[in-house]
Order: C-alpha cells, then sequence, then structure tokens
C-alpha cells in the first residue's frame, strides 16, 4: 500500500533514525530515496525500507557484494543514491546495481518490491562497453513494467529477458556521438535513469537551431512492451545547468563536467517532461535571429501519450519560461526568463496541475511548496528556508539522538 505524502511541514520533528556508517553490514549510506510505501536508504551493501510513521525498519536487503552505480553517468547527488539504485517511475520497484567476485566487467541487477523487500529478480548484465581495459558505467532506465540494461529489457517481475536490441549505433569506444548530419552541431546524451511508466527512451539529441543559446532536444521513445516500435519526437527543453539542479555527470575517467555542458538531456518526472506547445512553430522561431525564443509556448507532456500507451492530454504552462529546472523530487518547473524564483511555474505530475512558486508559498502546502524549501545546517542547528531566504522550521542543537514522538 502506498504511503501518505505530506502536504505540509510541521514544527517538530516526528522521528529521528540514525544509520552508522561504521557497520559493517551496512558500509556506508548512499542515499535516500522516496518509495512508493515509503523512504529506502540504499546502502553500499543493499537497501532496508522504513515505516513512514515510526522510521522503524520494515525490511532490510544485504548482499556481500558492494553496490556500483548502474546510470552512466557518475551522479554525485545523494538525493539520487549516487546513482546506486533507481526507482520505478511508480515506486514500486527498485533496481540495486551490485559488483561481482568474478567479473570486472559485470554488474549484477537485484530487483526489489519496495513494499515488502521481496527479492524478484537477480540478473547480471555482461558485455557492455569496454574502454581502455576497463568497463564504462553501466547505464539503465526503468519504467514501471521493464528495467533496460544497455541493449536488454529485462522484466521487473522475475528478471526474464523480454528483448535484446540491436548495438547502440550512437555509442562509439563508450562515448555518445550524435549522428545527425543536418545540423551544425549536437550532443547526444544518454537518456535518464527513469522512462516513462510504459515508455523507454532510447536516445536524447539536443542542439540550437539558431544563433541563441536556447536548446532543443529530440528524444528517441518506444513502448516498453514493444521497443523495437521507436519514434523520434522533438521540441523537448532540457535543463539549463546556469539555472538548474541537474544530475552531475562524468564521464570515463571520473571528471565531473558539470562546467563542461552547458545542458543536459530533458527531466522526466513520473512520466512526464516539459516539451514546445507548437514543436515546428518554436523551431522555425528559433532559427530566425530577430525572434525572441523564450516567450514560445511550453506544455507538460506524458511520455506514454506521445507513444499511444495513454490518452492524457497535455498540459498547458504559459509562455513565460526560458528554461527547465529539476525544481524538487516530486515537481517540474519553467524557470521566468529573468531567473527570478518568484516567476517560477511549477507543474507537479500527481495532480496535473500548475502553479507559481510565490502562490505556492503563500499557501504554504503541497508538493510546490516542500519541493521549494532547502535543508542548511550551522553547526548543530538546521535551517529549512524558503527561496527567499526566510526561515521555515528552524531546529536547534539538532544532533543523532534517536527519538520518536506523537509530533507531526
Amino acid at each position: 500500500m502506498a504511503a501518505d505524502i505530506p502536504e505540509a511541514l510541521g514544527q517538530q520533528v516526528r522521528w529521528q533514525r540514525v544509520i552508522d556508517n561504521n557497520d559493517a553490514e551496512i558500509y556506508h549510506v548512499e542515499g535516500v530515496l522516496a518509495g512508493a510505501s515509503g523512504p529506502i536508504i540504499v546502502t553500499g551493501h543493499g537497501a532496508m525500507g522504513l515505516d513512514p510513521e515510526t522510521g522503524e525498519t520494515t525490511w532490510s536487503y544485504r548482499d556481500p557484494e558492494t553496490t556500483v552505480s548502474v546510470t552512466g553517468y557518475g551522479v554525485v547527488s545523494a538525493e539520487r543514491a549516487h546513482g546506486q539504485a533507481v526507482l520505478s517511475p511508480d515506486g514500486t520497484r527498485l533496481v540495486l546495481g551490485l559488483s561481482t567476485a568474478t567479473d570486472n566487467y559485470a554488474t549484477r541487477l537485484v530487483g526489489l518490491d519496495t513494499a515488502t523487500g521481496e527479492v524478484l529478480f537477480d540478473h547480471t548484465v555482461t558485455g557492455y562497453a569496454i574502454l581502455t581495459e576497463r568497463a564504462v558505467d553501466l547505464h539503465i532506465q526503468v519504467t514501471d513494467h521493464v528495467v533496460m540494461a544497455e541493449r536488454e529489457v529485462i522484466s521487473l517481475e522475475d528478471g526474464t529477458v523480454l528483448a535484446t536490441l540491436p548495438p547502440d549505433p550512437a555509442v562509439v569506444d563508450g562515448n555518445r556521438q550524435c549522428l545527425r548530419t543536418d545540423v551544425e552541431s549536437c550532443d547526444s546524451y544518454w537518456p535518464g535513469s527513469q522512462g516513462g511508466h510504459s515508455t523507454l527512451i532510447l536516445d536524447s539529441t539536443c542542439w540550437s537551431p539558431g544563433l541563441t543559446a536556447t536548446s532543443w532536444c529530440e528524444l528517441t521513445l518506444a513502448p516498453d512492451d514493444n521497443p523495437t516500435a521507436s519514434r523520434r519526437v522533438g521540441g523537448f527543453v532540457p535543463i539549463d545547468r546556469s539555472t538548474g539542479d541537474a544530475e552531475g555527470q562524468s564521464n570515463v575517467d571520473g571528471d565531473n563536467l558539470d562546467d563542461v555542458y552547458p545542458v543536459l538531456t530533458p527531466p522526466v518526472l513520473d512520466g512526464w517532461a516539459i516539451r514546445y506547445s507548437d514543436a515546428d512553430a518554436a523551431y522555425a522561431a528559433m532559427r530566425d535571429d530577430e525572434a525572441d525564443p523564450l516567450s514560445l509556448p511550453l506544455e507538460a507532456v506524458s511520455l506514454d501519450a506521445l507513444v499511444g500507451t495513454d490518452d492524457i492530454s497535455p498540459v498547458p504552462l504559459g509562455a513565460s519560461g526560458q528554461t527547465v529546472r529539476d525544481y524538487g523530487a516530486r515537481t517540474l518547473a519553467v524557470v521566468g526568463a529573468n531567473a527570478d524564483p518568484g516567476d517560477t511555474v511549477v507543474f507537479d505530475p500527481a495532480t496535473r496541475q500548475v502553479q507559481g512558486v510565490d502562490q505556492a508559498l503563500e499557501q504554504g502546502t503541497g508538493p510546490t511548496y516542500l519541493d521549494a524549501l532547502t535543508v542548511t545546517r550551522s553547526g548543530s542547528d538546521l535551517d529549512i528556508t524558503r527561496p527567499d531566504g526566510s526561515v521555515a522550521l528552524h531546529l536547534a542543537e539538532y544532533d543523532a539522538r534517536i527519538e520518536h514522538t506523537d509530533a507531526t
């Protein structure tokens, strides 16, 4: 059963859970993910589920092998468990990456039910790109039904290999190459680690149609039950690293490339992405040096609808955005043309509602408000602050004691 998602920030700590990084059974904490039934702590040897009401352990999976990255790029964010695990879009399945004792160029994928911790499959992926005698990080993508590991499409229910796609022509010696010949320059990116609920993203290619720095992205999409029936869809808006909160990415040498690449593949959240409302008109406008690409109408679109596995209508977002920002765990946002946080328009995929950040801050509840908050620590004190810098919650002498109260 899915856990109730909080809509407001309380004024006291409800519970605290201390994890000992020196515990050999845990090794260390990679991060915490929001599963459908509650928080999931990803550790150096597996994962554990917590009761969202009490913080007590509801299930635990430990493996003798250590967890490894399965997101292709070196994901540096603890909010994404440093790429060691990926949730399905609906949060009911977790795929862990684990090392293997017998093959340095293989990765074990272990699928878990996030409600019970039941092991659904244990599948070893081998044969992916080897560069300078070492493996390029495995890149997986998860829908609600399958995990695509390199070119294998694997069932989340039992680990059965449902399909094997032909080699990706865009990957050469472990690096992605843009194959378009009709544009001056472009970049091909590994798609994100989550696809749509029923849709796989096979490729993400971005370029600037005109002289502006505004980028246009094209995704190659396919139903996850028929991955060879792919289609290319253009008009997606990428994250701008200068204003966004994108996942860090690294090359095979492990160097962080945040300052190298100005854009990243379009963010997908709960199966939704942001696209120009009239893609053909937007592309033509971008090619016009006199046009203002920042005024083009945008909409949130369901990837499943684009491949025909669902009939959800797009949701208009207006024409005030210059860039898409990964605003938080539960919402997608379009930042205003002057990068003022107060002008940001936010889309909530769960409710399909659109709301301004200022409106959400006045309301003081809901996912848009919660995603806008940030956590800062000073010594033993902890502050949760709003975008304008004001403090929404101050916890004095917040330490690592285990405590459980009835307060919310």
